[in-house]
Parts: C-alpha cells; sequence; structure tokens
C-alpha cells in the first residue's frame, strides 16, 4: 500500500535522518525509481525532505524536522490505527508493521475494541492465499487467471487485468477487465479457483463507475413477496435489511425485496424449506412447486 510505504520512509529517515534510495528500496522492497517517486510525494505534501548527491549523501530530512505527534488530535490518532487494522485483516503484513511503529508513536495501544475479520467462519489457509493472490496481482500490474464458476452454474477459465478489491454486503468482489470477453467484469472471489498470477504486466486501469454495483451487464431483476415462518426470523434478519421486512400478527414475517433472477435465487429460496411461502410472483411459486416435486421424486425412487 503506497499510503504505508509512505509512513515507513518517514519514520526510517526521522529514526536514521540520511538514507540511500538503495537502501529504502531493500528495506521496502520495492525499485530505486519508486522511492523517489514516493519522496516526491512527501515533499509535495510539504515534508521537508531532498536527496543530497555525492559522498555521504542521500534521502534527508531537514535537521529541524521531526514527526510531532501533537499535530493529530487524539480522535486523529485513533482514527489512523483503526483505518491500518481495517487494511490489515486483507492480509497486508507490511500495514503490520507500520501499525506498530505508529502505535509506538503515538503511544496509543488501543484497548482491543475494534477487530475487522473479513473471513468467512471456517475460512481456511487457501481462501486466505487466494486473497493474497489477487491483491498480489493488483498491486503488481500483473494478469492473473483463475477457472470461474458463474451463478448460473458455468465453469470457464478466464485470464483478467486486476483493478480494484470490493467488499459489499459481505462478500469480496474483484473488478478486471476479461481478456476473454474483452469488457469488464465483476467476479466473487469465492467462486475462483486455480489463481495463478501471470508473467508480463497490464497498464493500471480504472474500472467504469456503473461497475461498483457487484451485478453482470445482464442483470434481471424480481421482485418478491415472501411470506416467512416465525422460526426463521434470524435467517430473515441476517440477509433482509430492516426496511424489507414487515412483522405479521401471526408472528410471521413479511419480505418485500428484489433480486438478481438467476440460479442462485432458486437455490436461496428452496434453503428454507416449509418456513418459506412465495406470495408472488406466480410464476415463482410454480417454478418452486416443480424443483420441490423433482426432490420428492429422488427420494421416493
Amino acid at each position: 500500500m503506497k499510503n504505508g510505504r509512505l509512513f515507513e520512509i518517514l519514520y526510517l529517515l526521522v529514526e536514521k535522518r540520511a538514507l540511500t534510495a538503495g537502501e529504502l528500496a531493500r528495506r521496502l522492497e520495492v525499485s530505486e525509481r519508486t522511492i523517489y517517486r514516493d519522496v516526491d510525494a512527501l515533499s509535495a505534501a510539504g515534508i521537508p525532505v531532498y536527496a543530497q548527491k555525492g559522498q555521504g549523501g542521500g534521502i534527508r530530512l531537514l535537521d529541524q524536522f521531526v514527526l510531532d505527534k501533537a499535530l493529530l488530535s487524539p480522535e486523529q490518532q485513533d482514527e489512523i490505527l483503526f483505518s491500518l487494522r481495517a487494511i490489515l485483516a486483507t492480509g497486508g503484513a507490511e500495514e503490520g508493521e507500520t501499525l506498530s511503529r505508529l502505535s509506538a508513536l503515538f503511544r496509543r495501544e488501543g484497548d482491543g475494541w475494534l477487530e475487522v475479520d473479513f473471513t468467512d467462519w471456517g475460512s481456511g489457509a487457501a481462501e486466505r492465499e487466494n486473497f493474497s493472490r489477487v491483491k498480489r496481482s493488483i498491486l503488481a500490474h500483473r494478469p492473473l487467471s483463475f477457472t470461474y464458476y458463474s451463478s448460473a452454474g458455468e465453469r470457464s477459465r478466464r485470464t483478467v487485468e486486476p483493478a480494484r478489491l470490493v467488499f459489499k454486503a459481505g462478500c469480496w468482489y474483484l473488478s478486471a477487465f476479461c481478456r476473454n470477453k474483452q469488457d469488464w467484469r465483476i467476479f466473487r472471489l469465492v467462486r475462483m479457483e486455480d489463481l495463478v498470477l501471470e508473467e508480463g504486466s497490464c497498464p493500471p486501469r480504472q474500472p467504469p463507475e456503473e461497475l461498483e454495483a457487484p451485478m453482470p451487464g445482464d442483470y434481471r431483476g424480481v421482485d418478491l413477496r415472501l411470506r416467512f415462518a416465525p422460526s426463521a426470523a434470524w435467517r430473515v434478519r441476517d440477509y433482509f435489511h430492516p426496511r424489507e421486512i414487515t412483522p405479521l400478527e401471526d408472528g410471521c414475517l413479511l419480505v418485500e425485496c428484489t433480486f438478481p433472477e438467476d440460479q442462485w435465487l432458486m437455490s436461496f429460496l428452496l434453503s428454507f424449506g416449509g418456513q418459506l411461502e412465495v406470495l408472488s410472483p406466480a410464476y415463482w411459486r410454480d417454478i418452486l412447486k416443480e424443483e420441490l416435486k423433482k426432490s420428492l421424486d429422488v427420494y421416493e425412487t
């Protein structure tokens, strides 16, 4: 992360007063060209940092400069530390070191009231490694290939130019330019398998604004009226927004919502079993009846 690297450079220069671009590049595992760009960014932000040529030269801070924690209020210090903790939850080890150093500088260890964990219950090392691989491909501007399973159950091999990770509605998505389709696509991370960081590089890309919502281009929504039994209340409140839920006098819950109309929706509705009745539209009642008949046939043979 660039911001974390800038903090790290500033901290090292405050501590050492002068370091060569090569020393900084080795410590931070980037190129010397990147270090010089970071120095320009610090200078543009008003930090008195400069490069001195010749023997004994290097990248320096003015002798009078100190990183004054008093420039930040306690609330601002907390905001910085909380933001770094959230980034750290995505698997960034370098942010962990920055967090430790800034905590020591601010002398604010925190009371542990906030813990951020983006992983699913029971997720293992494979899921974390996939996330890390996607992150590396974005930061290194390298193509990524993987096997993908669409919501329609189709399996395909994709090669993409990753642009952005998006966390929405409890799920991670990847915004990327798909070389197979020659267009922008959104991919859900849990449906990606056999991820490979390809050789070569790809230009930094900015996804179009309409891709911010993780829906495919052929998205079709269906308006549903659903009646849930009282025993399903905990799941209903997990999945639906309070404004979509109306409690009924008999203890049941009426839900009015819009969902993408695909294979996933049928699986989702069937997962409630006898706790759910679809009130409308009528053709979705028929779809579920047919699926339930197929399930009965399996057990009657």
